[in-house]
């Protein structure tokens, strides 16, 4: 493991260095991955970010948008940094990624009793369902494969800016299911969870990362956010954010 000192100093080589700085991160309220309560935010994004930043002398900055428009702030440099993203050949044309953070698992929630339990990826290529998506979000190549053959489950589908709706469509019925990290579902309260079903089929499994800006951040500064990444992912606080 490694000590606490050695990330200290890693701290103040960086403050040596570069001189102080400050982080933009886009956040949207979603528990328990990011909480605002009275303009202050916490939560497993927050702590995921905090963790690297301070590590290299840096302050953070909550920038709040929706995960789509999130995305367009990153690529145009208007933000600094994002969490919880996918790598793919497409976004490293404009972002760095460090890490991964940490590996993410997508779920397929409805109400309890609500359809019949989805164990396999036939049972979804065959559902008839309104299904709700986060507007940007990516859940891998089979998922996209079952939306080509499944079309009514394609045309039904739904795609809003807002996590925090999900659970309030699906109580009102004006959807059948959500898809979501799997991440979410631990901040819920159980008298919540005992009314939902977390179904077994594995949507999409993935690490996710770090994602920083390239028309923000410069490479002298992204190597230094990779080193220190490096050295912090084996400590205990790293390890505990999950």
């Amino acid at each position: 493991m490694i000590k606490r000192s050695l990330i200290f100093s890693i701290i103040l080589f960086s403050a040596s260095v570069f001189g102080r700085c400050e982080i933009s991160m886009r956040a949207h309220v979603f528990p328990p991955l990011a909480i605002k309560n009275n303009q202050q935010w916490s939560g497993i994004d927050i702590d995921y970010a905090n963790i690297l930043i301070n590590a290299v002398g840096c302050k953070l900055k909550i920038v709040e948008a929706p995960w789509l428009r999130g995305l367009k702030l990153l690529e145009h440099g208007e933000i600094d940094l994002m969490v919880n993203v996918t790598k793919s050949v497409e976004r490293e044309k404009y972002f760095y990624f460090v890490g991964p953070q940490r590996i993410e698992y997508i779920k397929l929630v409805s109400k309890k009793g609500g359809l019949p339990l989805i164990k396999t990826w036939q049972q979804l290529e065959a559902l008839d369902a309104v299904i709700m998506r986060q507007r940007g979000s990516y859940f891998g190549e089979k998922f996209e494969q079952v939306l080509n053959k499944n079309a009514p489950l394609r045309e039904k589908l739904v795609e809003l800016a807002h996590n925090k709706t999900r659970l309030e469509l699906l109580e009102s019925g004006k959807i059948d299911a959500f898809l979501v990290d799997e991440m979410f579902l631990k901040g819920l309260p159980n008298k919540l969870k005992n009314r939902l079903e977390i179904h077994p089929l594995v949507i999409n499994s993935n690490p996710v990362f770090y994602a920083f800006s390239k028309a923000s951040i410069t490479e002298a500064r992204i190597l230094e956010f990779r080193n220190a990444f490096e050295m912090m992912a084996k400590t205990s606080d790293f390890k505990a954010i999950n």
